[in-house]
């Protein structure tokens, strides 16, 4: 009886192994995928080297607690109680005392001091004493000034944000684009709210949803994604181009005949490479126009900037520098070898 039912068992078992293998085959590829099925065809019709890509190093990010600066406080003695009761400030103040409070995360400090900020400007508009006028108005000025260091904090060493600028260990995969308009509309989001801070527009800049925009990338991780796969692709032509390059065309072509290796170039050409290769390069491309502007204006005035230079937009200019090099050899075999690559 347990024989027959261990013979039950059996096939089962199979079938999972094979579904299993079934959908690790249908995983779809990412751009190391694309680069290296192109790369393996390059390589057996033209005896090329094996390539092994070495992606340079960039410098590690400072951790997220060397760049936070402490916030100042404003404190309230006894005879300012009457005020802050006046002003509905109790809420807020009871709120940034209590013990969550005193651990806020970058991001949460900063909607509590936009609140805050929003609530006096409020209670300047109402109907309080002069001298009570004459409270709010300093405090809003002392915090006027200090929401600069809570929105830098926020930019510096908010950990999802901190982890996007640090790299994905993933690659984006080809044909798709899940993320893309979610987390373009999170950075658009944040770029909007340093606008609003920087014009004082404190009722606006408080309704802006922070966590929602540092969830979505939390989510998608596409920044991340996106940078390794620039990174991966700039490194992977820069160590094949100069063995393509070393290869003369006319060599492939003596006397202008036609062989069976040019026809199998020509397929490796339209169908990998124009295909597939370029045509996921052409979607990092419209990604990084996208992105980077957005990245660049939120961090141009901030230490991170040279580095996140050093992983957008470097890689994606020397990208294409690569490129270029790379298509001008497949022009000069167009033109030497009776290959038909274009028309006319």
């Amino acid at each position: 009886m347990k024989f027959s039912m261990l013979l039950s068992i059996v096939p089962s078992i199979a079938l999972s192994i094979v579904l299993l293998a079934s959908l690790a085959g249908c995983s779809k590829p990412d751009s190391q995928a694309k680069l290296t099925d192109y790369q393996q065809r390059l390589t057996r019709v033209l005896e090329l080297d094996e390539l092994t890509v070495k992606v340079e190093p960039v410098p590690v990010l400072p951790r997220p607690s060397k760049l936070r600066q402490p916030l100042p406080d404003i404190r309230l003695d006894l005879r300012d109680a009457w005020a802050s009761r006046e002003c509905g400030l109790d809420q807020l103040i009871g709120e940034r005392n209590s013990g969550l409070g005193r651990v806020f995360q970058p991001s949460m400090q900063l909607n509590y001091e936009l609140r805050l900020l929003a609530r006096l400007q409020q209670c300047q508009q109402q109907d309080i004493s002069p001298e009570l006028q004459q409270q709010v108005a300093n405090w809003l000025a002392e915090k006027q000034q200090s929401v600069t260091v809570a929105l830098n904090n926020m930019l510096l060493a908010d950990d999802t944000l901190s982890q996007q600028w640090q790299g994905s260990k993933q690659q984006l995969i080809a044909t798709e684009s899940t993320g893309f308009v979610e987390s373009s509309s999170a950075l658009n989001n944040l770029l909007g709210l340093t606008e609003l801070v920087n014009q004082q527009q404190w009722q606006q800049a408080a309704e802006v949803d922070i966590e929602q925009s540092l969830a979505s990338l939390y989510q998608h991780d596409f920044p991340g994604k996106l940078q390794h796969s620039l990174r991966y692709s700039a490194a992977w032509f820069s160590q094949l181009n100069p063995q393509l390059l070393a290869i003369a065309p006319e060599s492939l072509c003596p006397r202008g005949q036609n062989t069976g290796q040019l026809g199998i170039l020509t397929t490796v050409f339209r169908k990998f490479f124009i295909g597939e290769v370029q045509a996921h390069l052409a979607e990092l491309r419209r990604y990084q126009n996208d992105l980077w502007p957005l990245i660049a204006q939120l961090y141009r005035d901030t230490p991170l900037y040279p580095a996140l230079q050093q992983r957008y937009q470097q890689p994606a200019e020397q990208l294409q520098q690569q490129l270029m090099l790379h298509v001008q050899w497949w022009q000069q075999l167009n033109k030497a070898c009776p290959v038909g690559l274009t028309p006319g």
